[in-house]
């Protein structure tokens, strides 16, 4: 895949754990000082788990790193790849991407 996009300073604004994808939503600044408004989709919940995900693994108002694959036709819409919590923990949505 193509169009990798990070965003170091992501504020989760909400979190769907759902079947048959979660979607998390979150606010960036861009660089013309916009808010631009986000949704990501992840794997289910049962593909989340066992890489150390849970509902309470991102909480609305939290800031954190993440990366993903945008959307080609230039939506504020993508894949997840992997979130960085303020501690340093490292969620993957897939494994060893």
């Amino acid at each position: 895949m193509t169009n990798m996009v990070t965003f170091g300073k992501a504020t989760i604004t909400e979190i769907e754990w759902t079947n048959p994808h979660c979607q998390i939503r979150f606010d960036v600044m861009n660089d013309k000082g916009d808010l631009e408004h986000w949704t990501l989709e992840a794997p289910p919940p049962s593909m989340l788990a066992p890489r150390e995900w849970s509902r309470k693994s991102l909480q609305a108002g939290d800031m954190v790193k993440i990366e993903f694959h945008a959307a080609k036709n230039g939506s504020p819409f993508g894949i997840i790849q992997r979130v960085t919590l303020p501690n340093g923990k490292i969620l993957r949505a897939y494994p060893d991407r």
